[in-house]
């Protein structure tokens, strides 16, 4: 009896092996768990796959998908200005002016100098200008006079350069424009 019981038990525990699927590999439990591969030994090669899948499945896309996809591309944004590069000016302002009337006025005691200033750029420009009076025989300064101007694009203006100086005796002297400075005005 205890043969026949053996027996029973080792035909009810194969239809149970059977029914569950618990002895083979590679198969998913019917647990509602999402159909997870139930594990095997650590002997086995987890880089091989299941080699009883199904054959004929097709490998190409469905009819209908676009092959030529219009993928947007993320180059360099295009400005929405445009630049241009600023105008060229001569910053030497010296050719620019005419001097004339080199004198010293003895009731005044001041040397004299007139300017004629003119604009030839295409923008306002700001001028510093500056006038020394220099002794002929020995080159040493008497006076000197600064100026600083705004004159409009195309425009001109006259400037008098004086510089006072009490003169004893009879001096030869010269009038010169030592530097003249030009830069775009920002008014």
């Amino acid at each position: 009896m205890q043969r026949r019981s053996m027996r029973i038990f080792a035909v009810a525990l194969v239809g149970l092996i059977a029914l569950t699927g618990c002895g083979k590999k590679g198969r998913s439990h019917d647990s509602g768990l999402g159909g997870f591969v139930s594990g095997g030994s650590g002997g086995d090669n987890p880089a091989s796959g299941p080699t009883d899948l199904p054959t004929g499945l097709p490998t190409d896309l469905p009819s209908g998908v676009p092959s030529d996809l219009d993928v947007p591309s993320y180059g360099a944004p295009s400005p929405s200005y445009t630049y241009s590069a600023p105008p060229t000016y001569n910053s030497d302002g010296t050719n620019d002016i005419t001097a004339t009337g080199c004198d010293y006025d003895e009731s005044t005691h001041s040397f004299q100098y007139t300017l004629n200033l003119r604009n030839p750029e295409t923008q306002s420009m700001h001028y510093s200008i500056t006038i020394e009076w220099e002794n002929q025989s020995g080159g040493s300064l008497l006076g000197s006079d600064y100026k600083s101007v705004t004159v409009a694009s195309g425009s001109s203006q006259t400037l008098s350069a004086t510089s006072y100086r009490y003169l004893t005796e009879q001096t030869s002297f010269t009038c010169k424009v030592t530097s003249a400075l030009k830069y775009p005005s920002s008014t």
